[in-house]
């Protein structure tokens, strides 16, 4: 590709200089818009059954624990074996989920359980995939452009949170949720068949030690690092605090916004338009400002957002704020990604990784199930205030007792 010769090699795109990068981008970025198509719909489909802003939070819940349990025994798992191979059995595995969640929509027999039963498998798959998929760039990618496939990563992630939610809204009007998760099934299609024709070499694992004691040596590599330790807890925190209000969305746009299914749509979309200008600009601002001093701002800024966002009451508004909320926990998230995986050696990265992916995604549940246990008591306006205010004192905490982090580059 001719124009991608003319790109800067340390700008955030200098990735797609690789080949096998560029395949894996185009894949993945199918996949993905496939899964928060199915994300809204399920959404959508349990708040039409249950009417309740708690049965959202056991869902994200039951999709969530086992990524809780899981984890830290899947980065030793991932270190060991090929992981290529780890993603195409998660990958079959979850697009078989998605098309036997559509078949039960299609016959009319879906119940309530029937979706916990399925999110938790989706759960036991993603406890490997979403570590796999962060280590997988490194295989990808040399550490000279390891910044740019981080930012690469994420703005699959976060684009695919706008073409998702987007098509996810037209198609959830016009022709009802098993469309959605029809097309989520076929769209597992293009990351397999990416990952099937990739051309890479084998990269070497170290089978040094039985695998608790690699447990107990990354658990020891996390615990007495400088840099590690802290970025943990703000990931954690983002996962409680700041991810767990995207489970509440369908909630509040019918009681808040009142228009369940077109101000859902609309501000999931502008959440990820938001979520993608920060993977577009976070390697530059990041690295002006330092990354310490940057998370510390990214913080700030989600916490009031996401307060302000609570507040609001038509529709403009709301998408405003939540692609201004996008932005900010973005920029946050993918920073302390960056700096992490710039700061460990190879040697413990599956198993760090596997516990940034526990610290986020292991939390999320927890918090998703208080925050709508909250906003079945209290409103759903006030549970995602407190939440706001929850994110900014206890990342201000971290970064106070962090001087290492705050100092970092």
């Amino acid at each position: 590709m001719a124009s991608l010769s003319t790109l800067p090699k340390d700008s955030t795109f200098a990735a797609l200089h690789n080949s096998n990068f560029r395949l894996y981008f185009i894949g993945q970025l199918i996949s993905m818009s496939g899964t928060w198509m199915q994300t809204i719909a399920q959404g959508y489909l349990v708040f039409t059954l249950t009417q309740s802003e708690l049965w959202l939070g056991v869902i994200a819940f039951a999709a969530g624990l086992p990524m809780l349990i899981i984890s830290p025994f899947a980065g030793v798992v991932i270190e060991r074996f090929s992981r290529r191979n780890l993603l195409l059995i998660t990958q079959v595995i979850q697009m078989t989920l998605a098309f036997t969640l559509c078949g039960l929509v299609v016959t009319n027999t879906v119940q309530i359980w029937q979706i916990v039963v399925l999110a938790t498998i989706l759960g036991i798959t993603n406890a490997f995939d979403a570590p796999a998929r962060q280590t997988f760039i490194s295989d990808l990618v040399d550490r000279d452009n390891l910044t740019s496939g981080i930012a690469m990563n994420s703005i699959i992630v976060n684009g695919s949170r706008v073409l998702g939610p987007s098509v996810a809204g037209a198609v959830l009007w016009e022709l009802g949720a098993a469309w959605c998760f029809l097309l989520n099934g076929l769209s597992f299609l293009a990351v397999i068949a990416s990952l099937m024709v990739l051309q890479m070499p084998q990269p070497r694992r170290e089978r040094i030690g039985q695998p608790l004691q690699q447990l107990r040596e990354g658990l020891r590599y996390a615990r007495e690092n400088d840099l590690v330790r802290p970025i943990l807890l703000l990931a954690a925190n983002g996962g409680f605090f700041g991810w767990a209000i995207l489970s509440q969305l369908p909630s509040f746009a019918e009681v808040v916004l009142n228009s369940r299914d077109a101000a859902y749509a609309l501000i999931s979309a502008a959440n990820g338009v938001g979520a993608v200008i920060a993977g577009l600009t976070v390697s530059l601002y990041g690295q002006h400002f330092g990354r310490g001093r940057y998370l510390g701002y990214m913080a700030a800024g989600g916490s009031i957002s996401l307060i302000l966002f609570s507040q609001a009451v038509t529709i403009p508004i709301a998408m405003g704020l939540s692609m201004l909320y996008g932005f900010f926990i973005v920029s946050y998230l993918v920073t302390c990604n960056t700096t992490l995986q710039l700061a460990i050696s190879n040697e413990f990265r599956g198993r760090v990784m596997s516990l940034y992916t526990l610290a986020i995604l292991g939390l999320l549940p927890i918090g998703s199930l208080l925050l709508g246990a909250i906003a079945e008591a209290l409103g759903n306006p006030t549970a995602l205030a407190l939440f706001g205010l929850g994110m900014g004192f206890v990342s201000a905490g971290v970064l106070i007792y962090a001087p290492a982090l705050r100092a970092r580059r």
